[in-house]
């Protein structure tokens, strides 16, 4: 006889090739859109224009980087772990007319190259984002610059925090240490 009351696993019902999160227990950084709000206020805090080079580090569908590449001109790199959003991202990208300005990559975040970046978003989970801290505390003291949407960079302070009034305890985290 079969269980009705037995316990399911979170998300058990949606098929993708990442580990799927509860919480801050999975190993890799879930796929969560970010409202359209939200990337507007961190692209307009990260004083982006055409000079600027912007990486997404978990890029999703990559509307951080179309977003910016629309409204700013600005060219980039989204990379995301899951190969099925970044032809998602690129289909959109075609779509919208910016795919000359941004290209997306299949690609773990630690493998990532930010040496052509001079502005970085991130909305990795606190465990994911610990482990790509160095690397963006070089990049921040290169003087590049960062915004990290709801989870702080732990050991730098941010120069601005901006709380969303209509999103309880989420916050975007901008660090910019030019030189």
């Amino acid at each position: 006889m079969e269980n009705d009351d037995a316990w399911s696993p979170p998300f058990h019902e949606v098929e993708t090739q990442t580990a799927v999160p509860y919480g801050d227990l999975h190993a890799l950084s879930p796929f969560v859109a970010t409202p359209q709000k939200a990337i507007d206020i961190i692209l307009e805090n990260l004083d982006l224009d055409s000079k600027d080079f912007l990486v997404d580090l978990g890029c999703g569908h990559g509307t951080i980087n179309i977003t910016a590449a629309k409204k700013y001109s600005v060219p980039g790199l989204g990379v995301d772990i899951e190969s099925e959003l970044i032809s998602i991202a690129e289909e959109q990208a075609i779509q919208d007319g910016v795919q000359h300005l941004l290209q997306f990559k299949t690609q773990d975040v630690l493998e990532t190259d930010l040496s052509c970046a001079t502005a970085v978003v991130s909305f990795l989970v606190p465990r994911h984002l610990k482990q790509v801290a160095d690397k963006l505390k070089t990049f921040l003291n290169s003087g590049g610059k960062l915004a990290c949407y709801h989870y702080p960079l732990q050991g730098v302070e941010p120069t601005k925090v901006i709380k969303l009034k209509e999103e309880f305890n989420k916050s975007i985290f901008i660090y910019n240490n030019k030189k």
